[in-house]
Parts: structure tokens; sequence; C-alpha cells
């Protein structure tokens, strides 16, 4: 069943004294920010909720749960922006247009979310507000859809044509490309912006412990525990997994086939000394339709080159998330270098400064996995970010934690994140 709201605050009252007793202690001994490893001392206290995942999705459902009156305990086995975590790179890109209704209004619900909170806990620049190039050789079903959506919610939009790009933006190469759709978008400092989160929930009276957790004890279609290494096992009334790319490591028998956790990679080019033409706000965040490559300019606030997204990374097929190594393979060094070559010609002989790989977890069906496990009540699997988690995480926070207590909002919405039949094959 779900757990009752009523419950939640009745339940949240009661143990007011309790959770603060114990956040105070907490800070005391590790200061306010701090997550705590994982021990008897907390094994002792339960929590209504214990969300497995502080990624963006975990963190955010996590805060969610604890506004609306859950006690709530944040489990993570290597920490809030862990950079083995999809959410654990340095930047992701947020922006208004989706590929359908919902994901343009609830990416517009999500940056004001963001634009609002990260001021209220005095962390804007976190968020950096830009442009995106959307570049593309003709209009296809996806930019119409896009500029359609964009359109119906009052975005202001620009349609750039080949030869006002040249103007604008003459440091790049334009071959193949006929016009570009000009929207308003982002750029999140994802790893910093989950531990702030993080630190939000800690603040309310929210636990974060870091420690690995499993599935434990099952009885009459409830689990009744997970097992903490180090800790011992850990009981609530609800558990609700937002675990990225180890879904299929945690619930083989459920997620083996529903998802797919593809590497995907990264690189950070120099640019040319006292060439400011690739940083930010001189050049926005593009979007090359013809080559699938995407990226951001250079931020002079913390200086990593000029970002390029795209061409694979690591290889094809699902990549374990905690054993995989975070290089990219040479091949997928050398499309991108092809790339910036092609679009960037002043960067083509610059130095590879840097280069990440992460891992995501992407579904059968292209949607958000948001609903119940099939064999267990009170176990919750919020999941299938791939690349487009960090933009909408509270969104999805919110919509999580309003179905976990009982009051959902949209339920016209349930269907389109329920687990489903549809599976890779």
């Amino acid at each position: 069943m779900d757990l009752d709201r009523r419950q939640f605050l009745q339940k949240a009252g009661a143990q007011a004294g309790l959770v603060l007793a114990g956040a105070r202690a907490l800070e005391a001994a590790v200061g306010p920010t701090d997550a705590v490893p994982a021990g008897p001392s907390f094994v002792q206290s339960a929590s209504d909720v214990v969300v497995i995942g502080a990624g963006a999705f975990g963190v955010w459902t996590a805060l969610s749960l604890r506004e609306q009156g859950a006690s709530v305990t944040l489990v993570d086995q290597y920490g809030p922006g862990n950079s083995r975590a999809t959410s654990g790179a340095e930047v992701r890109q947020i922006r208004a247009a989706g590929r359908d209704e919902l994901d343009t209004r609830w990416s517009l619900k999500a940056l004001e979310t963001w634009r609002s909170r990260l001021q209220e806990w005095g962390r804007p620049e976190l968020l950096i507000e830009t442009s995106l190039l959307r570049l593309s050789v003709r209009w296809n079903e996806a930019e119409r859809t896009a500029k359609a959506w964009l359109d119906r919610y009052k975005v202001p939009t620009e349609v750039v044509d080949r030869d006002e790009l040249a103007r604008r933006y003459p440091q790049m190469g334009l071959e193949g490309i006929e016009f570009a759709l000009i929207e308003p978008a982002g750029m999140l400092k994802s790893r910093q912006c989950c531990q702030v989160v993080a630190r939000a929930l800690e603040r309310q009276g929210g636990r974060v412990v870091i420690g690995r957790v499993e599935p434990g004890r099952r009885s009459g279609g409830r689990l009744l525990d997970v097992v903490l290494t180090p800790g011992g096992n850990v009981g609530a009334d609800t558990f609700v997994f937002a675990c990225g790319p180890w879904f299929r490591k945690l619930f083989p028998d459920v997620m083996g086939n529903r998802l797919r956790t593809p590497p995907g990679g990264r690189c950070f080019f120099g640019t040319p000394p006292g060439d400011n033409r690739f940083m930010h706000p001189a050049f926005p965040n593009y979007r090359d339709n013809t080559t699938g490559f995407y990226g951001y300019p250079a931020l002079s606030q913390d200086y990593r080159g000029f970002n390029v997204i795209g061409g694979g990374g690591g290889g094809s097929g699902s990549a374990d998330p905690d054993s995989v190594d975070r290089m990219m393979a040479p091949e997928a060094l050398k499309r991108a270098r092809d790339f910036v070559a092609l679009r960037f010609p002043a960067l083509k002989d610059q130095p590879l400064l840097e280069t990440q790989l992460c891992v995501f977890d992407t579904t059968a069906t292209g949607q958000f996995i948001i609903d119940r496990h099939p064999e267990l009540e009170n176990v919750w699997i919020v999941g299938g970010g791939t690349g487009r988690g960090v933009k909408h995480s509270p969104s999805v926070g919110d919509y999580a934690a309003h179905r976990i207590v009982g009051q959902d909002q949209e339920p016209e919405l349930t269907s389109l994140f329920q687990l489903g039949d549809t599976t890779f094959e």
C-alpha cells in the first residue's frame, strides 16, 4: 500500500525531537554537511523511507519526501555526486525543448526549481544560463516538434539560417549545416548540485549515509530491510531505489532486460591562449544533429576546456558502473577529434586536456521508470534517467514523492512510467 501522507505527518511530529537531536549529534561530530559512514549507531534508527542512490533522482526524491513530512535516510555506496554516478559529471545541460509536451513542461518546471532553490541555498553559480544552438541540415520531425512545444509554452526561440550563423559564429565550420534553432538553455554543475541537494536534506533532518546496499529479507510481498555494508540490516516502511546503472546488479530479474547501461564519453579540449571565442558567454551550448555530437563552451569560472560529447566512449553494450575504466576508447577519441576539426577548426590541433566516461541507464521505452517493484509493494523504482536525469531531477523527485505518499498529482502519467513489458532483445 502507499505510505499515507497522514502517517508521515504524524510520525514527523512524534519524531521531530529525535531527528533534530540526531542531526545535531552528527553535526557536532562531523560537520553540518558531511555524509557519515554506516555503522551500528546508524542501524539502530530506522526511517519512514530509505532512498538508495544519491544521484540526481535520489537526492531530489529524498528531499521532496522529507519536505512532505517523512523521515528519510539517503544511502549511496560512494557518496552524493561521486565520479562513478551518471550525474557525477562536472556539467550537465538543461534545456527547454524536448521530444514531447511532458519533456518540455517538466524541463521548464525543473529549470525554475533549480534556479530558485540554488538561489535559496546560496549557490546560484551552479547554474550558468546560456542558449543552445540546434544545428541541422533540414527541418525534420524532431525540430518541428521541439519548436511546436516551445511555442506552446511561450519560450522564446529563433531560427537562424546559415549566413546568419556564419556572421554570429565565425569560429564554427558550417559544412552540411543549413540552419539552427536557438532556444534558452543552461549548464548545471552536476556533481556539485547533487551534493548541495544532499546537504539541504541534512539541514532538514534527513540522514545521508555512505554504504553499500543490497535488498534484504522479504515477507508477504514486502521488503523488510536492506543489508548495509558496513552496518547490518536496516528496516523502513518504504524503500526507494534510485540507483541508475546499478539497477541491473541489484534487481537482475526485473531490470536486466529493461535497462541497458552504455558508456558515454566526453572530451575537454584546450583553446588557444587569449582566444575567448570558445568560452561562455561568447559561445553557447551546441547540438549538431548531423553528427550526433553536442557540448558546452569553456567556463571561465573553473576552466577545464571546450567540451565535446558523443562518439561512443568506452565501447558498446552494457558496462559495469563499479568496475569499468573511466577512459575513453581510442576510436571514440578519434571521432571526437574529427568532429572538432570539422566544426571548430581553430581547435583541431589543441591539446586534449581531460576525458570523462560515465555509464547511463537507458530504458527500452526511452521513458523514465517510476513504478513499484512488481513483487514488492513497498519498493519503488525511480530510474531511466540516461543523459536527461539531472535536467529533469527536481520534477522527477517531486512527482515520485507525491506518488509514494499516496498524493499522485498527475495520475495520467502512471502508465507512461510503468515497468511494463517493453524490453531490450
